[in-house]
């Protein structure tokens, strides 16, 4: 895993996000009996307020599984195994706005599933709250929907 990260200057990030899409990694947490997904409150732009995956950008010459596990850990406190994470597709997202105002936010976001068990979850400053919802919830984010779906037919469930 790579473990140095280098954060990119604000002014270089919001000149990347106005020309192109980024990659970004990020871990959809189920239930042990995949009935419910837990969902975290994001107190930045885009979706600031809502309840959405973790997840963020993949660094440079860092491999995606690494990217979840350190998704994971940094966003929800949680030391996940990359032997358990399912691979649940790609999924281009894109937003009007971003933590930059106005700039758009276009990511190319490859998702994962992981399936917790009694792990104690801590919030980073990126999110005020934590909450389980079910897989079948009509108030899930659009994305949060199609990722769910896209897992749980992998997982061979249905809702």
């Amino acid at each position: 895993m790579n473990n140095t990260h280098t954060p990119i200057p604000a002014e270089t990030y919001q000149w990347i996000l106005e020309v192109m899409p980024i990659c970004a990694v990020d871990v959809v947490f189920f239930n042990k009996d995949k009935t419910k997904t837990l969902l975290f409150k994001r107190l930045n732009e885009p979706l600031k307020g809502k309840y959405f995956s973790i997840g963020g950008r993949l660094l440079k010459n860092e491999k995606l599984e690494d990217c979840a596990v350190r998704q994971a850990l940094w966003e929800a406190g949680v030391q996940i195994q990359k032997d358990r994470l399912i691979l649940g597709g790609v999924q281009e997202e894109i937003y009007g706005t971003s933590a930059f105002g106005e700039i758009s936010y276009h990511a190319i976001d490859i998702f994962y599933g992981y399936v917790l068990g009694d792990e104690e979850i801590t919030l980073d400053n990126q999110h005020s709250d934590y909450q389980w919802f079910s897989v079948s919830d009509d108030t899930l984010h659009l994305f949060i929907k199609t990722k769910v779906t896209s897992l749980l037919k992998i997982y061979g469930k249905k809702f």
